[in-house]
């Protein structure tokens, strides 16, 4: 685990920096404007998804060409890159969470069922034998396909909110409880509560991603904050990324380590860097990464079944490596998104017909 010890590590000097010599840096609040809905969030969630896919991208290449190195070494290198989008998702989806009327409706109608019903369409494409028991099992730890785990992660963390809210929105007690999943997820990371888990339970433990749920929390309730339109590019910010980068660089081309979702530092510090960046993003950029975000959980469950068939061609036939990693990024972002409006479409259709 030499990457969250560096990380760490990177943090501390990064926090010190930032103290001594009294640089702003805004960290993520909700906005005060009660208008229209706060987008930043929904920019976060599209990089997020589109990190999701990279990674995805370089087990499809290590598949086909696992002797190519500096290919191979590429694609690791763009995977260890992406490897803040699951923490991010795990707070974003923490932030707006409400224990209201209509709690489980909306988990119900919104994630789980288009979570089975993608399950069992899954489930009969990808497998020969076909057994309840077995599809029960792959659909409880998310094993269908592998990104599917994110669901029961997702659903554990809806259900410990909805029985601890009180406790997880207490004013007095948010920076021990922040604290506390800190060091609870930190001691997982290291692997201290493997010995004591199922080894299927491993790939879902909240406890690899309990400080980013927990952070999730603290930022939405936070107070909001009216920030400057047009804040200055922080110089020292693009001093720790580079620096985070050589290090991706080294453990990537160098060790050919492939790094775990879960590391504390590397998450914070993406999105703190990209919600200090978006200014200088331009509106056609933010309005599609926005777009991609708001659509992810279609990307999520669908880019599965674009990858698996992929599995069958070369992704070398599209035009080389370069050409071909970015034509199935496009494929694998482009196909759900193409859904989701089709989708959409036919709903607001139906919905004009009904009514008029």
């Amino acid at each position: 685990m030499e990457w969250e010890y560096l990380g760490i590590l990177l943090a501390g000097l990064t926090s010190l920096t930032v103290y001594f010599f009294k640089i702003p840096v805004e960290f993520p609040a909700p906005s005060d404007s009660k208008e229209k809905r706060e987008i930043r969030f929904d920019i976060l969630r599209g990089f997020a998804m589109i990190g999701i896919v990279m990674i995805h991208i370089h087990s499809y290449f290590q598949f086909f060409h696992p002797n190519d190195n500096l290919v191979i070494q590429s694609t690791l290198f763009l995977s260890n890159l992406s490897r803040f989008s699951v923490p991010l998702f795990i707070l974003t989806s923490a932030i707006f969470l409400k224990k209201k009327s209509g709690y489980w409706n909306s988990k119900l109608y919104h994630l789980i069922l288009p979570y089975f019903a993608f399950s069992v369409l899954g489930y009969f494409i990808k497998y020969k034998d076909h057994s309840v028991y077995e599809f029960v099992y792959f659909f409880f730890f998310g094993k269908v396909f592998t990104p599917f785990y994110f669901v029961p992660l997702l659903l554990q963390f809806y259900l410990v909110f909805y029985f601890m809210n009180s406790i997880f929105l207490r004013e007095s007690w948010k920076q021990w409880i922040l604290f506390f999943s800190f060091f609870i997820n930190f001691v997982s990371n290291l692997g201290f509560f493997d010995p004591y888990l199922p080894k299927d339970y491993h790939s879902i433990s909240i406890f690899n991603y309990l400080f980013f749920f927990v952070l999730g929390l603290s930022i939405g309730t936070s107070k909001p904050t009216k920030t400057n339109p047009k804040p200055e590019p922080n110089f020292i910010l693009f001093v720790y990324l580079l620096l985070v980068l050589v290090m991706i660089y080294v453990f990537s081309f160098s060790f050919q380590i492939d790094f775990k979702n879960h590391h504390l530092f590397y998450p914070i510090f993406i999105m703190v860097f990209v919600w200090n960046h978006l200014f200088g993003l331009s509106p056609k950029i933010k309005n599609t990464i926005n777009y991609i975000g708001n659509n992810s959980l279609y990307i999520f469950l669908l880019h599965p079944f674009v990858i698996h068939f992929m599995h069958s061609i070369d992704p070398y036939t599209f035009g080389g490596p370069i050409v071909g990693y970015l034509f199935t990024l496009l494929l694998n972002l482009g196909i759900p998104i193409l859904t989701s409006f089709i989708i959409q479409r036919g709903k607001i259709l139906y919905q004009s017909r009904r009514y008029s």
